[in-house]
């Protein structure tokens, strides 16, 4: 038999860190001897794993079993918190949200700012930069290393190059966004579709963690979605895979950003509730929300709406019905096509579960097949509005379980080499 050559056992030694630092995520702490058993890899591979993970510090000892069985109890492993730094960031549609984690996803730092007057990359990516440094520069000096920023937009974007090919509510297109984060920060950045980030977080930390086969809908200002399958995302031919809103409903329904008519995200999105209690206001019926927006209207936002509801408000609640109907005939349409095991609703809209999932399920359960029907599970996704910047955070993390080798060399954290600000 050949020898192994030495790039071989190199890639071999890759696939177990890789190996046990997920044994280590899903099931610490467990002692090296629970690892071997779990992972199938040997005592002695294991140790040798381990000691390595250890002295780069991804990995800590962390005390023995409280209920120890007879005999010398295993050193529980689990994995450090404070081996690097991450940064998820979201760029939507009127704001900018910056949040830095540990390794563990505990949240040290978070910043938003509202970019609602300026839309521009000229004006939104400086800004979206400046907040990066802020926040290195608040938390670097705790970590030895900055393992990366997920960076998530509000559009089309070609992953392997870090580009926006098209994101219609910025009014973005072509528009090198990672090229120009890597121009400024000297780390790893990851640039994907914000949906697409916030499945990928409600998998890997929220309320899909553990599932299967996930599908996220993001209703905002507009709407998106992404498919985990096998805590992976599906990426399509394009990269382009979750732009579920733009599925054609009514042939000639009201003209989407996009440039079609009939979107499914005219029908579901944040717009798309504010426009029905307007137009019930309008029509003569009363509301509350006209003494929570303070006789402006078109500053109306979700959380009054949602605060009228809670208050009993009809016209409220009568709009929260209306958006949910038709967004639970796409979760059927979905559902019936993928047959996931569970449903995520995030975005804006989340923050109305209580109005829109009882709809929701009704509709799904009316309109779906009954077999996906009853095997998908309904849920509000349990970080709210933040389950894009925490996609970002579980991008990065991801990136690090799957090739530890390129984090045990990344950089050490430091602060900027100029003052932070947001540019």
């Amino acid at each position: 038999m050949a020898r192994a050559r030495t790039g071989d056992q190199a890639l071999v030694r890759e696939i177990n860190l890789t190996v046990v630092l997920r044994a280590l995520r899903e099931r610490s702490p467990i002692s090296r001897a629970s690892l071997a058993s779990l992972t199938g890899l040997n005592k002695a591979t294991v140790s040798s794993l381990v000691e390595e993970l250890i002295g780069a510090g991804l990995v800590i000892e962390s005390g023995f079993p409280k209920a120890a069985r007879v005999g010398r109890p295993g050193v529980l492993l689990e994995l450090n918190p404070a081996a690097g730094c991450i940064f998820g960031v979201e760029i939507g549609v009127g704001f900018v949200s910056v949040i830095a984690t540990d390794f563990a996803a505990s949240v040290l730092w978070r910043g938003e700012e509202n970019t609602r007057a300026c839309r521009s990359q000229e004006v939104v990516i400086p800004r979206a930069i400046g907040m990066v440094r802020e926040a290195l520069a608040r938390v670097s000096g705790s970590f030895p290393r900055v393992l990366g920023a997920g960076v998530g937009v509000a559009g089309l974007v070609d992953v392997s190059s870090g580009r926006v090919l098209f994101a219609p509510n910025l009014g973005w297109q072509d528009v090198p966004l990672r090229e120009a984060f890597e121009a400024e920060l000297d780390f790893p950045i990851y640039v994907d579709n914000e949906a697409n980030m916030a499945a990928l977080g409600e998998t890997c930390f929220g309320v899909a963690r553990g599932a299967r086969s996930v599908l996220y809908v993001s209703a905002g200002v507009g709407l998106g979605g992404g498919i985990v399958l096998d805590g992976q995302l599906m990426s399509g031919a394009a990269g382009v895979t979750g732009e579920m809103g733009h599925m054609t409903m009514l042939p000639d329904g009201a003209r989407c950003n996009c440039g079609n008519r009939g979107c499914w995200e005219t029908l579901v999105s944040q717009n798309a509730v504010l426009r029905r209690v307007r137009e019930l206001v309008s029509s003569g019926a009363g509301s509350l929300v006209a003494d929570l927006a303070r006789g402006e209207m078109e500053d109306l936002t979700i959380p009054q709406v949602v605060e009228a509801a809670r208050a009993g408000d009809e016209v409220c609640r009568r709009a929260l019905r209306e958006t949910a109907e038709w967004l639970g005939i796409g979760i059927a349409n979905l559902v019936n096509l993928l047959n996931p095991e569970v449903v995520v609703l995030g975005g804006i809209l989340s923050l109305a579960g209580e109005f829109v999932m009882p709809v929701v399920e009704r509709v799904v359960t009316e309109r779906a097949l009954r077999w996906p029907a009853e095997s998908a599970k309904l849920l509000v996704a349990g970080y709210g509005p933040d389950a894009a910047v925490m996609g970002g955070v579980a991008t990065v993390y991801e990136r690090v379980l799957s090739n530890p080798g390129a984090s045990l060399r990344a950089r050490r954290a430091s602060p900027p080499s100029h003052p932070p600000g947001r540019r």
